[in-house]
């Protein structure tokens, strides 16, 4: 018995939805009225030209496509190999879609799909229901003719809303998935499949819960005003969604805005109390060299009045030798001496010394430690997600006052017959950790308690790894140097699943995050001594490239202040570490005698800079300038190579080369 139209869709409901989606018939990707539509077998339906754009963004420019997948549900549409161009000709025409588009009279260009596939852009007059294909009038004319479709129905496409019983009898929806020729005709409750007659009898013949359609199915009515319901209250619920997104959006322009304010009002504060304490200084030194002059130009001219009289008595003296007696002469030297010996005395020796006066300015000292501030560490913006800020470590004041002490050690020894290499271990947001076995180009997904979770194998060496937070979910960034490769992971349920790959300009060992958008890399410039540092996009899109001078062109580490304003890169074969600001300048490079094969390198809470000594066997701690602290560990066993802070910033994790892992904590001295 065939199945009428009548018993598959609800035909009264259906009419009269059809009235009501004149006003939403837009494709989910344009946003604009559906052109050429085509349907995936999700029932999700895309203008054919969007549908193609999608296939091409997927593709990445090759020319084959082997999985689809849904770009609103993400159920897979194809699986297989495709070439791009061809692969949207696989999913059929949304006839259903197209007739109520006609019906409600909404102007939209149908274009014929037989062209289309020919590159060639013709307007469609006609439709076959069987091959669910639109046709222009030429097109129409050469597929009737064809032996295979010559008796298949052809409609005018203006007449498909009339004939929607013609069109939905040969509609895939209602055929068989396995059996394309046959009819649906069953229904599975318990599979909730929809099968043939051939199905039913094949695979489905011992379940209890197979519905003939031909029976008239209970409550139709009723389930279909509850999925309407349902379908509304999700509607609503997304547009609310998108409602609060666009609030949110606001709110955010307004904090950037109010922050400028605040900035604004907080410089302007600094100002005027800079240009009072100019004012003042101008004011109070003004005064002092006016006194000052008043003093100088008194004791100048008391100065010159006796460079007066002593000429005079000099010019009595050379006078009266000329004409005086011995005895007058003497009398008169005598006085002379006698008035020299009384305006010395009363004098006091104030022509003998200048004073000498000079200007200081006393700034307080708490302006100073603020202006010594490196730019970047100023001062930071903070973003809040539901109303929580991210663990950051506050910086500003490195602590000198304390040891490392261990805490336990994994021997991780087990994991491999071949001797591993870990060369970099790194925890994920959740206390998780990922840790990286070079030498069987391997990384591993540990619990908190060490025990491996799950792992990933490589074709080539792994290096140094990194973790992205993007959306609340955290994505593993993998370095392999000699493959010039990056390759990014999902992790999520416990499990490893792999995303994408770009390529790097060089080898690139040493890998940080710089954000959730941005990262930062390094390694050797080919053979001439020299190192990099990039910072990239996740697209391999490079942002910015610096190069510095180096020994070797063996692997380096990364590792970023939290205020993300001070880089720090640690070149094994140099044996040193360098701190650049991110825009390139370069404040210090370390190196010291008993720092041999410089590794992994981090930082605290309080920025404070950590290296490994890979053949030195130790830790060294650096204050954020650079500057020596101590030798927190000393002679630590088993080839220290990587090394990383928790997210408190006060406990470390160290891998050895061959054996497992350290972990530490650092214990503060009371002050």
């Amino acid at each position: 018995m065939e199945t009428s139209s009548e018993d598959l869709i609800a035909s009264d409901e259906i009419q009269e939805s059809e009235e009501t989606l004149s006003d939403d018939l837009s494709c989910p990707l344009c946003m604009k009225i559906f052109r050429s539509p085509r349907r995936l077998p999700c029932l999700h339906s895309f203008c054919h030209d969007c549908l193609q754009s999608h296939i091409y963004s997927i593709a990445s420019m090759q020319d084959f496509v082997k999985k689809l997948c849904c770009p609103l549900c993400g159920n897979v549409a194809f699986t297989g190999e495709s070439s791009t161009k061809e692969m949207v000709h696989l999913f059929p025409f949304d006839t259903l879609l197209l007739s109520i588009i006609i019906k409600s009279k909404v102007k939209t260009d149908i274009t014929c799909n037989a062209c289309q596939a020919q590159d060639v852009v013709s307007l469609a007059e006609d439709f076959c229901t069987v091959c669910e294909e639109a046709l222009c009038v030429q097109c129409s004319k050469m597929h009737g003719r064809s032996r295979l479709p010559k008796n298949h129905t052809i409609l005018k496409i203006e007449d498909l809303p009339s004939k929607q019983q013609t069109v939905l009898q040969n509609n895939d929806m209602f055929r068989c998935t396995e059996h394309t020729s046959f009819p649906v005709e069953y229904y599975c409750q318990g599979h909730e499949a929809q099968l043939c007659a051939k199905c039913c009898v094949e695979d489905h013949a011992s379940c209890p819960e197979v519905i003939k359609l031909a029976n008239k199915t209970p409550n139709l009515s009723e389930a279909m005003n509850q999925m309407k319901k349902q379908m509304q209250n999700l509607e609503d619920q997304l547009e609310q969604f998108a409602a609060n997104n666009v609030l949110n959006l606001s709110k955010l322009e307004s904090d950037v805005n109010n922050l400028t304010i605040e900035i604004r009002t907080l410089k302007k504060k600094i100002n005027d109390a800079l240009d009072d304490l100019e004012e003042r200084v101008k004011e109070e030194g003004n005064k002092i060299v006016n006194d000052e002059k008043k003093r100088i130009e008194k004791a100048n001219q008391r100065c010159q009045s006796h460079v007066t009289a002593i000429r005079n008595s000099n010019v009595v003296l050379e006078s009266a030798s000329k004409y005086a007696t011995q005895n007058q002469m003497f009398l008169l030297t005598k006085k002379v001496a006698k008035q020299f010996l009384m305006s010395k005395r009363h004098n006091g020796g104030m022509f003998s010394k200048n004073d000498i006066v000079t200007l200081q300015l006393e700034v307080n000292k708490q302006l100073t430690s603020v202006i010594n501030i490196p730019r970047g560490e100023i001062g930071m913006l903070r973003m809040k997600k539901n109303g929580e800020i991210p663990v950051v470590p506050d910086g500003f004041k490195p602590l000198k006052e304390c040891t490392a002490e261990l805490v336990d050690v994994k021997d991780m020894k087990v994991l491999k017959e071949k001797t591993p290499e870990y060369t970099k271990v790194i925890f994920t947001s959740n206390e998780q950790l990922m840790l990286v076995d070079c030498d069987n180009k391997i990384v591993y997904l540990l619990d908190p308690l060490c025990n491996i979770v799950c792992s990933h194998t490589f074709l080539d060496t792994p290096f140094d790894v990194c973790i992205l937070n993007e959306h609340g979910e955290d994505v593993a960034v993998v370095s392999l140097p000699f493959a010039q490769s990056i390759h990014f992971f999902s992790i999520k349920d416990n499990s490893i699943t792999y995303v994408q790959q770009i390529q790097t300009k060089y080898k690139c060992f040493g890998i940080a995050a710089y954000n959730h958008e941005e990262l930062i890399i390094s390694g050797p410039c080919g053979d001439d001594m020299r190192y990099y540092w990039s910072i990239i996009t996740l697209d391999g899109k490079e942002i910015s490239y610096h190069e510095f001078d180096g020994a070797g062109t063996n692997q380096t580490y990364v590792a970023l202040n939290a205020f993300k304003s001070r880089l720090y890169i640690s070149v094994y074969e140099d044996d040193s570490l360098h701190s650049f600001g991110l825009k390139g300048t370069k404040h210090f490079t370390f190196r010291h005698l008993d720092l041999d094969g410089s590794g992994g390198v981090s930082v605290d809470r309080d920025d404070n800079v950590y290296v490994v000594g890979y053949r030195s066997d130790n830790i060294f701690q650096l204050s954020p300038g650079g500057v020596l602290i101590r030798i927190i560990i000393n002679e630590i066993e088993n080839d220290p190579t990587g090394i990383c802070f928790d997210r408190k910033g006060d406990k470390f994790v160290v891998c050895h080369g061959s054996r497992g892992l350290g972990f530490y904590r650092l214990v503060f001295k009371k002050r």
